[in-house]
């Protein structure tokens, strides 16, 4: 199904409870420092993890970790760089495409902002092609593009009545309960004939060629992804500027004091961040109070911008993720208020503006 991806990471945005530790391995496709990178995690996890799991307790936590150190065949074949999730309930392997830095993480929930990053820069699509004969139906990404199938299409006459009936209800299938784009080539008399069966405005139509022959699907491939990856760019721009019209009409924050208060009560529409810096300490998800420290004390401090991304997505909130060149004078954190105008706080400074 379209979208899985997030089907997939839905459960680790969701996991607060116990322990929680995140791994992400940068893969250059050396199986040795793999290895060792894997290893050195593991150690540091269990040092800081030494004052409240006994010796039988991280045996046990650890076990599916230390397993994949000894499994040869999970790791070597995967082509993207790696995050392992783990917590006291279960155990995540996933190849991350992206750009990451290697990094290991213990707190009361997983790290997902590299997560994040992903499904902001890898959107998955469909393609449909029409020929002549034939409406062929393909499935894809940045890093994948695989066929789905293809359905014959009979003259002309009936070209638009029980072909294209079969493939609209062979991609509802697909995109059930999901917002989904599609892109088609084809003649026009085809596209619109296609375009017509459809009535969810959770689907998104993109006609990029009048014709259709299967040599052209590299090409055409490529023409998708880099308007996807233009259109990934544009969000961030647009949402910049709208942060800029929030703070003119005082709906927008910049200190992260302010803004973990205005989490906690769910008053934040967008929330942005900046996915090369973590601020570690806690936040009392009542008040909406920091404690912040310089550095990961214990198993129980997180990167406070990934936990308020995680309670924004959590409320329905939007979380868009930023390069720290990107964010005006770098800051890390940016919010967007909800439309209702409200009083923060007295003017007060609780840190800097």
């Amino acid at each position: 199904m379209l979208n899985s991806k997030k089907k997939v990471l839905r459960p680790l945005f969701e996991s607060n409870e116990g322990i929680h530790l995140t791994i992400y391995l940068r893969n250059d496709l050396d199986f040795a420092d793999l290895k060792s990178q894997l290893q050195n995690a593991i150690e540091q996890a269990s040092r800081d993890l030494t004052p409240v799991l006994n010796h039988d307790q991280q045996t046990e936590f650890f076990a599916p970790l230390r397993a994949l150190l000894l499994d040869g065949g999970t790791m070597r074949h995967m082509k993207g760089n790696v995050g392992l999730f783990r917590n006291e309930k279960s155990f995540r392997v996933l190849s991350i495409p992206i750009e990451l830095e290697p990094a290991c993480h213990l707190a009361s929930s997983f790290h997902i902002k590299p997560l994040l990053k992903w499904l902001q820069c890898d959107q998955e699509f469909l393609f449909v092609g029409i020929d002549e004969s034939s409406a062929s139906l393909y499935q894809g990404s940045q890093t994948s593009f695989k066929p789905i199938g293809t359905l014959q299409l009979g003259p002309r006459n009936e070209l638009w009545t029980g072909a294209f009936e079969g493939l609209r209800d062979w991609i509802n299938q697909l995109t059930k309960n999901s917002i989904t784009r599609i892109f088609l080539a084809g003649p026009p008399e085809a596209t619109e004939a296609f375009s017509s069966q459809f009535k969810r405005r959770s689907i998104h139509q993109d006609t990029i060629a009048d014709s259709f022959h299967p040599e052209d699907l590299p090409r055409l491939c490529e023409l998708i992804r880099r308007t996807l990856k233009k259109e990934s760019q544009e969000l961030l721009e647009d949402t910049l500027f709208e942060f800029r019209l929030a703070e003119d009409e005082g709906r927008a924050r910049r200190n992260i004091f302010h803004i973990a208060k205005a989490v906690v009560r769910g008053r934040v529409k967008k929330l942005i961040v900046t996915d090369e810096l973590c601020i570690f300490g806690k936040i009392d998800k009542n008040s909406g109070g920091l404690a912040i420290h310089p550095f990961d004390l214990d198993h129980e401090d997180d990167d406070l911008l990934d936990d308020l991304a995680q309670l924004v997505l959590g409320q329905g909130g939007e979380v868009v993720i930023a390069s720290r060149n990107e964010m005006p004078k770098g800051r890390p954190i940016l919010a967007i208020l909800d439309d209702d105008p409200w009083a923060l706080e007295p003017t007060r400074s609780l840190g800097p503006s």
